[in-house]
């Protein structure tokens, strides 16, 4: 039978990006306007000679502010972010979902190529921050949540992922071997097999 999984982290405290998302709502509306009707006078006809004329200061204007209400829209789908993961047979697999309409898939990550791992917390969690040349991805949304790490070597590189799993999933991953045997460690430094780290 196989097993799977997924969950969603979603942030517990939404009121402030709430009002923050619909506050850039705003804001590019008014941004969108203005280069709207900066757009619409690029191009003025004079009436004296029926002649037209180019305003560069219209145009420099429509990019402004068409531009700021770009970078808004974009940046305002990450005021409403969760995080998607799917455990299946030994992978597990990590997505980032944007406002519901847009997900980024992060990476896939097979648990017999995990190094270290348990909860982001004690001794084992900290000689793993510590290691030299290693990049931290924090991929949850509720720091007090109960966060786990998942160390990695992919083509050279070392890596830490922090995720933010529920109860069901850490056992599930704990559960027929997918592990290397003293791949799991406590927050106590003791790996899932009574070695301590040195």
């Amino acid at each position: 039978m196989d097993d799977f999984l997924e969950t969603i982290a979603v942030r517990r405290k939404q009121g402030l990006y709430t009002l923050l998302y619909y506050a850039c709502w705003a804001v590019i509306v008014v941004f969108a306007v203005v280069a709207a009707f900066s757009l619409a006078g690029v191009i003025s006809i004079n009436p004296e000679t029926g002649g037209m004329t180019f305003v560069w200061q219209n145009l420099a204007l429509f990019l402004v502010f068409g531009g700021a209400a770009y970078l808004l829209w974009r940046g305002s789908d990450n005021c409403r972010v969760e995080y998607d993961y799917t455990f299946t047979n030994g992978n597990l697999d990590v997505s980032r979902v944007l406002n519901n309409k847009r997900r980024k898939y992060l990476t896939a990550l097979e648990m017999k190529d995990v190094i270290r791992c348990g909860p982001a917390a004690g001794p084992a969690f900290k000689k793993t921050l510590s290691e030299p040349g290693v990049k931290v991805h924090n991929w949850f949304v509720n720091r007090d949540a109960k966060l786990y790490y998942f160390y990695f070597q992919r083509k050279g590189v070392k890596h830490v992922i922090v995720l933010e799993l529920t109860d069901e999933m850490v056992a599930m991953i704990r559960s027929k071997n997918y592990l290397p045997r003293d791949a799991w460690y406590d927050a106590e430094g003791r790996s899932g097999y009574a070695a301590s780290l040195s």
